[in-house]
């Protein structure tokens, strides 16, 4: 007599479940880098592009009526508040252009202290288009008015980030708020 050893259907049918799942993942993957190799522009459609900023610069400018400045939770009413452009020449290696792109990075004041949260990797900003190829982008950041007075202002790790194509309805541009034409597309 041979002896089989039985595997209970349950069992049977998730390791089924578990290589078609490794299969299928390793198609996407031999998908991803045979594009990536064939046509390195195309391969940036399947996920966010990464558009790093040179020659960064920054200038004072006024702010909107009622304008809040507030690093990791705490408004800084007393201090007053600055509103600061900040240009940089943005190379996007998509030939087409990233709409409503995130802006990540750090930026401190002259003392070291941070402008924009450093608790976690957050989106600091948004730039409303970044066209393909080699451009200009500017932001706005509010920061208190006593740590753009303490001296020159520095980053690290300027960058947007998005992906190419349309702004779906209700994402907002670089002032977080709806457009007038956009009010009746957002949640209640």
């Amino acid at each position: 007599w041979r002896r089989r050893s039985m595997t209970p259907v349950s069992s049977a049918i998730q390791n089924e479940q578990v290589s078609t799942a490794i299969a299928k993942a390793s198609l996407a993957s031999l998908a991803s880098l045979v594009l990536a190799v064939v046509n390195p522009t195309a391969a940036l459609a399947v996920g966010p592009v990464s558009v790093p900023f040179e020659n960064v610069r920054y200038e004072e400018v006024a702010c909107e009526k009622g304008t809040m400045s507030s690093v990791g939770g705490s408004i800084n009413l007393k201090a007053g508040v600055a509103c600061v452009k900040f240009t940089a020449k943005a190379v996007n290696p998509s030939s087409k252009a990233l709409n409503n792109a995130d802006v990540y990075g750090r930026v401190y004041d002259d003392a070291g202290s941070a402008v924009t949260d450093v608790a976690e990797n957050n989106r600091i900003a948004y730039v409303d288009a970044v066209p393909g190829g080699t451009s200009d982008v500017s932001f706005v950041l509010t920061m208190g008015k006593n740590q753009l007075d303490a001296g020159p202002l520095h980053w690290q790790g300027l960058k947007a980030s998005g992906f190419t194509g349309k702004i779906l309805p209700g994402q907002t541009g670089s002032t977080g708020l709806l457009g007038e034409n956009e009010c009746d597309l957002a949640p209640d």
